[in-house]
């Protein structure tokens, strides 16, 4: 039965108005999903004093304001999903060249290229619509697509591609619907969400080694025991699980929401079958739930709330907004800008 946990939390610490175009040099940042030009873009955001800088825009300039008077410097297409790869580069979703595609950024986020689309010579097909990547130990990325000609929204598979654009590999073939990958930092589990049993439940596939399979020989995924429903009988509610991400030590981290209500955050606890979900964020300190955790360096996490009522004397529709906490579940901090005027995401993957 869930327990209600109460969080420890520090008093919620806005960061400083940007005050640069660039962040501090060997500040920490974190990549977040933003409209605050008007438009979808991912910032590189220092947690020392808020400064950004727009991937994949050579002249960033600071956006300390937002709101609708930025509006006018934003462009047609979006930018989502952005994930640090293990040599600074940065992986991407964009439908800039119409199809929503995975992208790479250099790590000073000056130029982008797409990634692995008709590489010559690579068998690779152009494929539906991507979304998700995440890396996969040091040298692959972990990716959703649907398929080739398929309508946008159709359900998708997994496939792994060299973080060269090479050696396109497909993971799962199911009529549900695969995403949201988190790859090991050893390269050898990838964990996702699939509906295969009627609701949002994470799966893992172990044990991939780098070689191509055959199709015919696609590895087998096994349920994780911390997302296992109920036992027949069980008072518990049936919980939709989603959108994992390892820490650094291996635990997992996912969203997970009862009976429709707002999504918080768990980790499992344990291993094997003996594993189990341990509670992190809680109504009380989030009520406007938790969602889409990305695992920073040092083991925190970051994540997406909202949408949150403006702050007090101020006017404008509810906004999201993230905020980092400890894996404990203390140390909340906040990472939007206390008065900000535009919605920041962790991730903002593609809803379903």
């Amino acid at each position: 039965m869930r327990r209600p946990l109460l969080i420890a939390a520090l008093p919620f610490t806005a960061l400083a108005c940007l005050s640069g175009p660039t962040a501090p040099p060997g500040a920490e940042t974190v990549l977040l999903v933003s409209d605050r030009s008007g438009a979808w873009r991912i910032d590189e955001v220092s947690l020392a004093d808020g400064a950004a800088r727009e991937i994949g825009r050579p002249a960033a300039v600071d956006r300390a304001a937002g709101g609708p008077e930025a509006a006018a410097r934003g462009a047609g297409y979006r930018d989502s999903m952005p994930a640090r790869l293990p040599d600074g580069r940065i992986a991407f979703v964009s439908d800039r060249d119409g199809l929503p595609r995975i992208y790479l950024a250099s790590p000073d986020g000056a130029s982008v290229a797409p990634l692995g689309r008709d590489q010559a010579g690579d068998g690779a097909p152009p494929g539906g619509a991507d979304s998700d990547p995440a890396p996969l130990g040091r040298e692959r990325i972990v990716f959703a697509r649907e398929e080739t000609g398929a309508p946008r929204g159709s359900a998708r598979d997994l496939y792994l591609i060299g973080t060269d654009g090479r050696g396109l590999r497909r993971l799962t073939r199911d009529p549900a619907d695969d995403h949201a990958p988190a790859g090991s930092a050893d390269g050898r589990s990838v964990v996702f969400v699939s509906d295969r049993s009627g609701a949002p439940r994470l799966l893992i596939l172990r044990d991939l080694d780098p070689g191509a399979l055959p199709e015919s020989n696609l590895p087998r995924a096994a349920p994780v025991a911390a997302s296992l429903p109920p036992a027949p009988g069980s008072p518990d509610p049936w919980p939709a699980d989603g959108a994992p991400v390892f820490l650094p030590d291996g635990t997992l981290v996912f969203r997970r929401a009862f009976d429709a209500t707002l999504f918080q955050l768990f980790a499992t606890e344990g291993s094997g079958r003996e594993a189990r979900a341990r509670q992190i964020t809680d109504a009380l300190s989030l009520p406007w739930g938790a969602d889409e955790p990305v695992a920073l360096p040092d083991g925190t996490i970051l994540f997406v709330t909202g949408p949150v009522p403006p702050a007090k004397g101020m006017e404008g529709p509810p906004r999201f907004v993230v905020y980092r906490i400890a894996a404990g579940g203390f140390n909340l901090s906040r990472v939007t800008r206390e008065r900000a005027r535009y919605d920041d995401f962790t991730r903002r993957l593609a809803a379903r």
